[in-house]
């Protein structure tokens, strides 16, 4: 026990130990860490420290996803972005066929600007082409953004997308 205790005390920089640390240094020591209390207090605090880190964790995935509105705002959002990148490739996909069908490929490098010109210019392109859609809540500030507001969003977002839906089946 002296042994453990001499090794206890000769642990260097104990002297810059402060609060918490200085408390945690001094209940290893070999006669008091070895009291059955001790140990169960320290068995306690690390169950509860435990508890803490869980509810902790559970609290952080409540806030990360926020409350009923926000997460309809966020779903709402999305879908407005989305509603472009779908438009960008139903562009690009009906003018490749254009290409395609009328020369055979769609390598843009190879054709005059002319020819790439004429088939932006075919109806099926054009249709899409003159397709609008212009998200509402990407240029609001946060302030500016109510239910009214989202439910809008909403709206029009479903609407672009029945729209979309229909070129593609038109096609």
């Amino acid at each position: 026990m002296e042994k453990q205790r001499i090794a206890w005390l000769s642990i260097k920089d104990r002297t810059y130990l402060e609060g918490d640390a200085l408390f945690a240094w001094k209940s290893r020591e070999p006669g008091l860490a070895e009291k059955p209390e001790v140990v169960s207090a320290k068995r306690r605090i690390a169950e509860l420290q435990s508890e803490i880190a869980s509810e902790q964790n559970k609290l952080n995935a409540l806030v990360a996803a926020g409350t009923p509105f926000a997460q309809y705002k966020t779903t709402v959002d999305g879908i407005e972005s989305m509603i472009g990148g779908l438009l960008q490739r139903l562009r690009k996909q009906r003018l490749e066929g254009v290409l395609v069908k009328t020369y055979g490929h769609s390598n843009f490098a190879k054709l005059p600007r002319p020819l790439t010109d004429a088939a932006r210019l075919n109806p099926v392109v054009v249709e899409v082409e003159t397709f609008s859609f212009h998200p509402k809540l990407a240029k609001l500030r946060e302030s500016q953004i109510t239910g009214s507001v989202v439910d809008g969003a909403a709206t029009d977002a479903g609407e672009a997308l029945v729209r979309l839906r229909e070129l593609v089946s038109n096609a």
